[in-house]
């Protein structure tokens, strides 16, 4: 039992170095690009590959490259909703103020899933 909890926390891992590895690229990368960063074997990389693929975390283009998922988007919203941006700032205080520069910034909130 011990083995296959230890198992499956390593495919957590070695899924994290294949998102990361993806989130690094600003193009979709090949499966060989993917497996030299993340030090997996291309059979390996392409299983957990294909499992992401499956959930949506991942999207293969034409040509067989990867990069990120819509379904990453869709619970990185989730998060981001939930985050109360208007208590980082003290009341009365604006974002804009907690910068050191006089930059222009724009605070945008999402209403719901995609």
């Amino acid at each position: 039992m011990a083995d296959k909890a230890t198992s499956s926390i390593q495919v957590i891992a070695r899924a994290s170095r294949l998102l990361e590895a993806m989130a690094a690229c600003d193009e979709p990368v090949s499966l060989k690009t993917l497996a030299d960063a993340t030090g997996l074997h291309p059979s390996t990389a392409f299983r957990i590959l294909a499992s992401l693929l499956e959930h949506g975390f991942v999207e293969r283009g034409m040509v067989g490259h990867y990069r990120l998922g819509a379904r990453l988007l869709q619970l990185g919203n989730r998060v981001y909703s939930r985050l109360e941006l208007h208590h980082e700032t003290g009341p009365g205080e604006r974002l804009r103020d907690r910068e050191r520069a006089s930059k222009t910034v724009d605070l945008h909130g999402r209403d719901g899933d995609l």
